[in-house]
């Protein structure tokens, strides 16, 4: 190789150096976040107390069956209908335990959260879900 050959090719070395130094460095500053904000922290969720009657249970499974005729069970939705004091009705999805235990013709208290039954409490029985209010 001559000495000219070798003053080129480090020529370039340098000037490709120098082209990828400047698109590293030209890319748009990252946004500054401040210190002092203050971090947003969601409304504890509602729970509603109220006086009710049991209307209605409604049960949803889709049924799957394979080619041997075994048949499994899969999407389960328990939901149970209420009459409020006041004559609304209320939907709350429950767990399949409570929905099986869930009496009809009773009167009670109802405690319910975002659409989720926590208790029913009749005079004789006390139905109650098997989670707390933090897991919702």
């Amino acid at each position: 190789m001559s000495f000219t050959s070798i003053i080129l090719f480090a020529f370039a070395f340098c000037l490709i150096g120098l082209l990828l130094i400047f698109l590293l460095n030209s890319r748009p500053p990252k946004k500054k976040t401040t210190d002092h904000s203050v971090p947003v922290v969601p409304p504890a969720p509602r729970i509603y107390i109220e006086n009710a009657f049991l209307l209605q249970k409604i049960d949803q499974r889709r049924r799957i069956t394979n080619e041997y005729h075994h048949t499994k069970i899969t999407d389960e939705h328990f939901e149970l209908v209420f009459q409020l004091a006041n004559g609304e009705h209320l939907l709350l999805k429950c767990s399949k335990s409570s929905y099986r235990d869930m009496p009809f013709r009773k009167n009670g208290v109802l405690t319910h959260c975002d659409g989720r039954l926590i208790r029913f409490k009749t005079s004789q029985e006390n139905i109650s879900e098997g989670y707390s209010v933090q897991k919702l």
